[in-house]
C-alpha cells in the first residue's frame, strides 16, 4: 500500500512540474502593471503614470534627491515598476532547439553559473523568449537572459525602500515602456512566481479531479439504475413464464376437452410470443409491460433506439402491423427512450 501511495505522489509531482513548466512556457500568469513606472536614465530618474494607451510623464528627479520627497509627491504609497540602466546588468542571448521550449527554465538553472560572472547564490536573473519570424524559420528559440549581482540589486532598490517606495518589478530601461516588463530581477520574484504557478496547477488538478469524480459517480449511478431496472424486468418475465408453464401443465392434465382447448389457445401463443420477442428485441431494450388482447399485442419498455424496433418486429413471421401507439419520450432517470408499440398476431401466428 505504501508503495502505491509513493507512486501516486511521484506521479502527481511530475504532473505538477509539467503544468508549471507549461505556464512558464506561455507566460502565465500574465504580469499586472504597477500604476507608476520609474526609468533610470543614469543622469536622472523619469517617473511615468501608466495609462491605458501609453505612459504619461509625471516628473524627473535625481536619485540623490529622493529623500527630499519629490518622488513621494508623485507616486504616494503606490508601488512602482523600476527600470534599471545597463550598469552592472549582464545580458546574454541563447539559442535553444524548439523541442526544449517546455524546459527552458531547467536548462538555464543548470547552466547559469557557466554563462554569468557570479555564483548562483550571489546573483538574481530572469529571462524572456524573443519571438521573431527568423527564429521560427530556423527551428530555434532565442532566449534573452538577464542577470546582475545581489549587491548591485540591493544598492539599486534600497534608496527607494528608505523613503517608503516599494519596487515590485525591476526590469531594464532599454525595454519599451509601453508594455509591462518581461524581466523581473527583484530578489525572490522568481521563487514567488514559480510558487504561484505551482499553486495554479494544483488548483486546476483539484478541479479536474472533482469533475472526474462527479462524472464517474453519475455514470455509476445511472449504470446501477439501469441494472436494477433490467433485473426487475427479468424477474417479471421469469414470473410470467412460470405462470404460463403452470397453465400449460394444467391444460395437459385436465380431463375437460373444452378447458384444455381454451388453455392451449391462451398459453401456447404467449409462450411463442415471449420466445419470439426474446429473439427480436436487442439487449439494449428492456420490456416493462406486455398485454395481449386476442390478436392485439401491446409492448411497453425502454430502449436506446426505439425507432428500430418497428422493423425488427415486422420481420417476424408471427407478428404484423407494428406501430407506435404513443409518442416516444426520453426517461429522465435512465436516459433511455420509453416506447409503446401495438402489433398484431398474424393469422398463423395466433394459431
Amino acid at each position: 500500500m505504501s508503495g502505491l501511495v509513493a507512486y501516486i505522489k511521484r506521479g502527481m509531482a511530475a504532473l505538477l512540474d509539467e503544468m508549471t513548466s507549461w505556464q512558464a512556457m506561455i507566460g502565465l500568469p500574465h504580469a499586472a502593471r504597477s500604476k507608476f513606472l520609474l526609468v533610470d536614465e543614469r543622469a536622472k530618474l523619469s517617473c511615468y503614470r501608466v495609462g491605458r494607451t501609453r505612459p504619461v510623464h509625471k516628473g524627473d528627479g535625481a536619485r540623490a534627491d529622493l529623500r527630499n520627497g519629490w518622488l513621494n509627491k508623485i507616486v504616494g504609497a503606490h508601488p512602482v515598476e523600476l527600470r534599471l540602466a545597463g550598469d552592472g546588468v549582464v545580458v546574454r542571448s541563447l539559442r535553444l532547439p524548439v523541442a526544449s521550449r517546455g524546459h527552458i527554465e531547467a536548462i538555464i538553472r543548470h547552466q547559469i553559473e557557466q554563462i554569468m560572472p557570479w555564483p548562483s547564490e550571489k546573483m538574481v536573473y530572469d529571462y524572456d523568449i524573443q519571438e521573431s519570424e527568423a527564429a521560427r524559420l530556423s527551428g530555434q528559440i532565442h532566449v534573452r537572459l538577464v542577470a546582475t549581482s545581489l549587491t548591485t540589486m540591493r544598492s539599486a532598490i534600497e534608496p527607494f525602500q528608505a523613503v517608503g517606495i516599494t519596487p515590485v518589478v525591476v526590469g531594464l530601461a532599454s525595454d519599451p515602456p509601453d508594455g509591462p516588463s518581461t524581466i523581473n530581477l527583484l530578489p525572490g520574484a522568481k521563487a514567488a512566481l514559480r510558487e504561484r504557478r505551482r499553486h495554479i496547477s494544483l488548483v486546476c488538478l483539484c478541479v479536474l479531479a472533482g469533475v472526474g469524480a462527479a462524472l464517474v459517480t453519475g455514470a455509476g449511478w445511472h449504470v446501477n439504475r439501469a441494472a436494477t431496472e433490467a433485473a426487475r424486468i427479468d424477474a417479471s418475465l421469469a414470473s410470467l413464464r412460470g405462470a404460463i408453464e403452470v397453465a400449460r401443465k394444467e391444460a395437459e392434465t385436465t380431463k375437460d376437452p373444452g378447458l384444455n382447448l381454451a388453455r392451449k389457445w391462451d398459453a401456447v401463443p404467449m409462450v411463442l410470443l415471449l420466445d419470439e420477442l426474446s429473439k427480436r428485441v436487442p439487449d439494449t431494450t428492456y420490456l416493462t409491460a406486455l398485454d395481449v388482447d386476442d390478436r392485439d399485442v401491446r409492448v411497453t419498455g425502454l430502449s436506446t433506439n426505439a425507432a428500430n424496433l418497428i422493423s425488427l418486429l415486422e420481420n417476424s413471421d408471427m407478428l404484423e402491423a407494428a406501430g407506435f401507439s404513443a409518442p416516444i419520450v426520453r426517461d429522465n432517470d435512465t436516459k433511455l427512450e420509453r416506447f409503446e408499440i401495438l402489433v398484431r398476431f398474424t393469422e398463423t401466428g395466433r394459431q
